[in-house]
């Protein structure tokens, strides 16, 4: 069984991540969501372990790539990537950066739909439920149970998910690169986030065409043929394009957030495309 006992350097920078990471919600973007504040989170670890600035400035970029999840296991990811960043400032690894990302991309949107169906859906309710029914009684003891029902497990979860992920990294990244199996992580990692970001697209982008015609008095609907073919078609089609214009035109986030806001107006106008 895996020991949380750690040097006084360790929980040092295990309490960095912690009292840091309270930050990252306020420090969110339409386009990386958590990243800056995951990036701003590492920044002093990343400086100590890194004393090129080249080096620093590399680890620092691919920690403020995209990332978003539920803030209670955000430790714990940050956790397994420092012990990564640590090791590769010992002995460079091979793609750290693609390792790095893929960690991150893996466990994120499993991490996310946990913490969000306990902590959000589950546990902040039922406290709530309990708090309400005292307060309504004009019991003072409603608030402050709701306070302590909900955030000693969450800040207990969070606290100790760092020191978990840090110890999980710490034991077994070196030992994982050298079996080549933290290659073949990486790539179960990147697998899964395309997964996620596949239902995603899917569920979160709801761009139908209203397109409908008469042929030889049979009724043709372009949405349905569209769906058999593959459903989430123009949804995925839609992303692809702005993936595309991001990385190959280099298309500014503003432009293409301008854009799709002005074909929504026009084809939803037309009545050609809708929810």
């Amino acid at each position: 069984m895996m020991k949380l006992s750690l040097t006084k350097e360790e929980r040092k920078d295990v309490n960095t991540i912690f009292g840091r990471g309270l930050t990252v919600m306020a420090e969110m973007t339409y386009v990386r969501m958590q990243g800056p504040g995951f990036g701003w989170t590492m920044m002093p670890l990343l400086r100590k372990i890194y004393q090129n600035d080249e080096d620093y400035y590399a680890a620092l970029e691919r920690n403020m790539m995209y990332f978003n999840t539920n803030p209670a296991f955000l430790p714990f990811i940050q956790g397994i990537v420092y012990s990564m960043e640590k090791e590769n400032a010992k002995q460079p690894m091979e793609n750290i950066n693609e390792s790095v990302n893929g960690i991150k991309v893996g466990l994120m949107g499993p991490l996310a739909g946990l913490g969000d169906s306990f902590f959000t859906g589950t546990l902040r309710v039922i406290a709530a439920g309990v708090g309400m029914s005292l307060a309504q009684q004009g019991n003072v003891l409603g608030p402050i149970l709701f306070f302590l029902l909900y955030h000693i497990p969450y800040y207990f979860v969070r606290y100790y998910g760092g020191m978990i992920g840090y110890k999980i990294g710490s034991s077994y990244i070196s030992e994982a690169q050298e079996s080549g199996l933290l290659k073949s992580v990486t790539k179960g990692c990147s697998i899964l986030g395309l997964m996620m970001i596949g239902a995603m697209t899917f569920i979160n982008v709801p761009f139908k065409v209203n397109v409908t015609a008469v042929f030889a008095k049979q009724k043709f609907v372009l949405q349905d043929v569209l769906d058999q073919i593959l459903p989430g078609l123009l949804p995925l089609g839609l992303v692809w394009l702005c993936i595309y214009l991001l990385k190959n035109k280099k298309v500014s986030v503003t432009k293409l957030l301008v854009g799709i806001i002005l074909l929504s107006v026009v084809l939803g106008g037309l009545g050609i495309a809708g929810k």
